[in-house]
């Protein structure tokens, strides 16, 4: 179900309670772009409700979700009324503004490395660890990995399978896991 559309002027953010939800993008040529993953606990639309103009993204949903929606009155309203949620929105904003940077940033690194780290961002922040697997609580493909990364699908496929082979990770089309995360961290030279 899509919860809000790119370019809508609708205002108003939405809590998410339960579920989770993808965060997509699309450039003047009609290529998709995934964005971000949100998971319950997360604060979607924010930008729209806390600043005037379009929407920058489309967010449809993954699984079933409950959500709270709030307009943009009451979400400014609630902030001024308590100042650690503000403080708090402010906190998650900076840290969306930083993974972004981070994106920028690594255009100039190996694909392999900006996939590694594409991983471990996506999977310590939304992941499951059983033991020292991890598999991501969000079906995620191929082609959108290749998009967050900026990479073609074609490469895409063979760094996961060169990952596989170097057994960092198993999985299938939409069923990526990673098995060694420490090593994987080391490929995405974060140490």
């Amino acid at each position: 179900m899509t919860l809000y559309t790119q370019g809508e002027t609708d205002s108003s953010a939405m809590l998410l309670l339960h579920g989770s939800v993808k965060i997509s993008g699309s450039d003047p040529a009609g290529e998709r772009t995934l964005l971000a993953i949100r998971v319950g606990g997360d604060l979607i639309g924010e930008m729209s409700a806390l600043d005037v103009g379009p929407r920058e993204a489309t967010a449809i949903t993954v699984t079933d979700i409950f959500f709270k929606r709030m307009t943009r009155a009451e979400l400014r309203n609630f902030l001024a009324r308590h100042p650690d949620a503000a403080i708090e929105v402010a906190t998650m904003l900076s840290e969306r503004l930083r993974y972004a940077d981070r994106r920028r940033m690594e255009h100039g690194r190996p694909a392999s490395v900006r996939v590694a780290r594409v991983l471990v961002d996506l999977y310590e922040s939304y992941g499951i660890r059983t033991g020292m697997r991890w598999d991501l609580s969000v079906p995620l493909t191929r082609e959108e990995l290749a998009s967050i990364v900026g990479i073609k699908l074609s490469t895409a496929e063979k760094i996961i399978r060169t990952f596989q082979q170097e057994g960092l990770v198993t999985g299938r089309y939409r069923g990526i896991a990673v098995i060694d995360m420490a090593r994987l961290r080391l490929r995405a030279e974060i140490m």
